[in-house]
């Protein structure tokens, strides 16, 4: 009697389980359908199905137009701006620096402004040596040339004295001797003349000597105060009032930020695509976006180690903010060209060729094309599609040629 009630027991339950298992497959059923039914499917062909299949057995696809439009082949790098014109000041004559009369930020004119100078003392001292040795020069050039004078004076004398003598002699009024001893003093004056004559050219040389001194030194005391080479503006001052400042070493850097040029380092491969005057730039500095800008140098070699080569180009009257020393994002435009386009993604590879899948009668079709610059998302196409031509550009990879797709949107030209 138990065991018979506990049979009817389970027997309830499996057609209760039973029934609600019947409630969730139609249900689930329904939901299908209404699902198939929102999306414009159907379960079988019919009279709008040409291929006779059911629109749920297609691949939906979005297809775009291929556009003319110009490409461009860019070579981002980062580069630097440069003064086009600076100077590293170094002091002309080697001493301590008195006075560095400018500081970092200050602007300076060429040739008028004053940058430092080194021991002025010593040197308005070493002039003034200089201007008394060629006093001194002077003094002994008058010197000889008294002496000279005198000399002559004295060997006129004697030449007249001898004339005397002789017509003495010629009377047999003196001996012989007194005549010899004048003709000795006569050629004694004269020796004495062209003596003193040698020692006026000596310190007629000295006395030049003396004046080139003086020039020397006048210039010595000039170069001691270094004035402005160029406008512009000091970047840096490298070394300050006691320091020793020499040939060689900058004391100030002075840069005229009116002509500025961006320098990149472009990878060697490059090389024979940049040209100056022909290959353009854009760069952008911070906020501010400068476009078209010419190439203007290329470096005659490629450094070695690097296998790069230096690209510049200029910049008259730079906006505010493109400064020397500023970070530069630069675009090379190595290529540009008018061509026609497509989204880069609708361009697939089957069977190792490149090819764009067209929706011709409501099956894929593939075109082999011969893709070209890649840029800003597009895909250049240089043969296989024209201008205006829809092609795939979402669910071609899962098409090949000939399957059966169906277009749920096409994406906006």
């Amino acid at each position: 009697m138990v065991r018979a009630r506990k049979a009817m027991v389970l027997g309830a339950s499996i057609v209760v389980a039973g029934v609600a298992l019947a409630g969730l497959v139609a249900a689930g059923a329904r939901a299908l359908g209404s699902w198939a039914r929102a999306e414009g499917g159907t379960e079988s062909s019919g009279p709008d199905d040409p291929l006779g299949q059911g629109e749920s057995t297609r691949t939906p696809v979005v297809v775009s137009a291929a556009k003319m439009m110009r490409f461009e082949e860019r070579l981002a790098i980062a580069g630097t701006v440069l003064a086009k014109r600076f100077a590293l000041v170094s002091a002309r004559i080697p001493g301590t620096l008195d006075r560095v009369f400018v500081d970092e930020g200050d602007v300076v004119e060429a040739g008028v402004t004053k940058l430092f100078q080194t021991d002025a003392l010593k040197l308005e001292q070493a002039l003034a040596i200089s201007r008394h040795q060629l006093t001194v020069a002077e003094c002994a050039v008058r010197e000889k040339e008294a002496l000279l004078e005198k000399t002559l004076v004295a060997l006129e004398q004697a030449r007249a004295d001898l004339a005397r003598y002789r017509k003495l002699r010629e009377q047999n009024a003196i001996a012989q001797q007194p005549v010899e001893h004048q003709e000795a003093q006569c050629r004694q004056l004269e020796a004495d003349v062209r003596h003193i004559r040698t020692l006026i050219d000596l310190s007629k040389a000295q006395w030049e000597q003396a004046k080139l001194n003086v020039r020397l030194a006048e210039k010595d005391l000039a170069d001691s105060l270094v004035v402005a080479p160029l406008s512009g503006c000091v970047s840096k001052r490298l070394k300050e009032p006691g320091e020793m400042a020499g040939a060689g070493t900058p004391v100030l850097r002075i840069e005229d930020s009116s002509v500025v040029e961006v320098s990149v380092f472009v990878p060697a491969e490059y090389y024979d695509r940049v040209r100056p005057g022909e290959t353009r730039m854009r760069v952008g500095v911070g906020s501010v976006q400068i476009s078209d800008l010419a190439v203007t140098f290329r470096s005659p070699a490629i450094e070695p180690r690097l296998r790069t080569f230096q690209v510049k180009a200029r910049i008259d009257s730079p906006p505010a903010g493109v400064v020397p020393g500023a970070l530069a994002n630069v675009e090379l435009v190595l290529a540009a060209r008018e061509g026609v386009g497509v989204p880069a993604r609708a361009v697939v590879q089957r069977a190792g060729k490149p090819v764009v899948f067209t929706v011709v009668g409501g099956r894929a079709k593939s075109q082999e094309v011969q893709p070209g610059i890649e840029m800003d998302g597009w895909r250049e196409i240089r043969a296989g599609v024209s201008a205006g031509m829809s092609v795939v550009t979402m669910g071609q990879t899962m098409v090949d040629d000939g399957t059966p797709v169906r277009v749920v949107e096409e994406a906006a030209r």
